[in-house]
């Protein structure tokens, strides 16, 4: 394994830019070069830090408590609402409920075409 390469691991484990000199024998500046070259490359060490470090059920977790709060005051709005007639505040209220719930639950439309392309761009500039 190169110290490059071996940098990035440790980076993605989430060690400290200290320990990675340490352990690898660079330099600090060596390291953010090599981060920076990367990132040109299109290999963000940040986010595949962040994603190693996350925990995917905790997420769903946290997704499905956001989800359950969520709906809880929707319903708790119906009620108001009901009782209520159909205002035009109202209506905004619900369409803005309708909109946060469609965004957290609506698949994400990826442009596979505009992707290749830009990978492509990146690896003729490179």
């Amino acid at each position: 394994m190169s110290k490059k390469e071996l940098a990035k691991s440790l980076f993605i484990q989430g060690k400290s830019i200290k320990d990675i000199c340490v352990l690898t024998g660079l330099s600090r500046q060596g390291i953010y070069c090599m981060k920076k070259d990367d990132f040109s490359k299109g290999i963000d060490w940040e986010s595949l830090k962040l994603a190693a470090l996350r925990d995917e059920k905790d997420l769903e977790n946290k997704e499905a408590m956001f989800l359950n709060a969520l709906i809880g005051e929707f319903e708790r709005f119906l009620e108001s609402a009901s009782k209520n007639e159909l205002d035009i505040d109202t209506l905004e209220a619900l369409n803005k409920y309708a909109k946060t719930y469609w965004t957290i639950k609506a698949p994400q439309k990826v442009d596979v075409k505009a992707l290749n392309l830009q990978t492509c761009k990146k690896t003729i500039d490179s």
